[in-house]
């Protein structure tokens, strides 16, 4: 299960003027962490960010191809700022 249909299948159990629980937003908290923890860890996230980026840059839909990385990205500052430096990179080298 992703990150989105997580945060959607609690969305639709509470209505717009219930105030959440502690109790339910520690549980939320507890599933992110899980799903982080089962993902991708980031040395594999970093021997594949490269494939990711240029699949990115060739103009592919990179998330749905790599839906793994992607969520892991969301997930992980320190592995997003590794990916935007080398988007980075990437698209200034590609306009040259």
């Amino acid at each position: 299960m992703n990150i989105r249909a997580i945060i959607q299948k609690i969305k639709s159990s509470f209505t717009h003027h219930e105030e959440l629980s502690n109790e339910t937003v520690l549980s939320f908290l507890h599933v992110l962490e899980s799903v982080r923890e089962e993902g991708a860890s980031c040395d594999e996230i970093y021997a594949r960010i490269d494939e990711y980026v240029e699949n990115e840059v060739d103009k592919k839909d990179a998330a749905q191809l790599m839906p793994l990385i992607r969520e892991h990205l969301d997930l992980c500052p320190e592995c997003c700022e590794e990916y935007e430096a080398l988007l980075d990179v990437l698209d200034k080298t590609s306009k040259d």
